[in-house]
């Protein structure tokens, strides 16, 4: 398993940009993964949330700016919580990250925690 600080790492690779894909999932804006990154717990490329922002572009690649916390679940299946590069706007960025792990908590019954870097 990572620890967060090789998850930090491996997203920051110099001159190598990191890409996202928001998903299109019901109820839930800016939800996606990271591409070529993969989550041990699950085999799949590491979830990520964009907070903060308005609907962005679904299925496109958008570069990732910056790693700013996880939310932690008892299965190891983490959730990022990242910044993109956009033009947009950002503001309600706690509030959005609540807003999805109450969701989350209530779809799967499971609890978790939430550390921002």
């Amino acid at each position: 398993m990572h620890t967060f600080q090789q998850i930090y790492s491996l997203l920051r690779i110099p001159n190598v940009p990191v890409y996202v894909r928001i998903q299109n999932r019901k109820n839930i804006n800016n939800y996606g993964e990271i591409y070529n990154c993969i989550n041990p717990a699950d085999k799949d490329p590491w979830d990520i949330i964009v907070p903060g922002y308005k609907p962005l572009k679904r299925d496109t690649p958008i570069m990732f700016k910056k790693l700013e916390g996880v939310m932690l679940l008892p299965n190891g299946n983490h959730k990022l919580i990242i910044d993109v590069h956009t033009t947009q706007k950002r503001k309600g960025v706690k509030r959005d990250v609540e807003r999805f792990r109450k969701l989350y908590e209530k779809q799967t019954k499971l609890t978790s925690d939430v550390i921002y870097f």
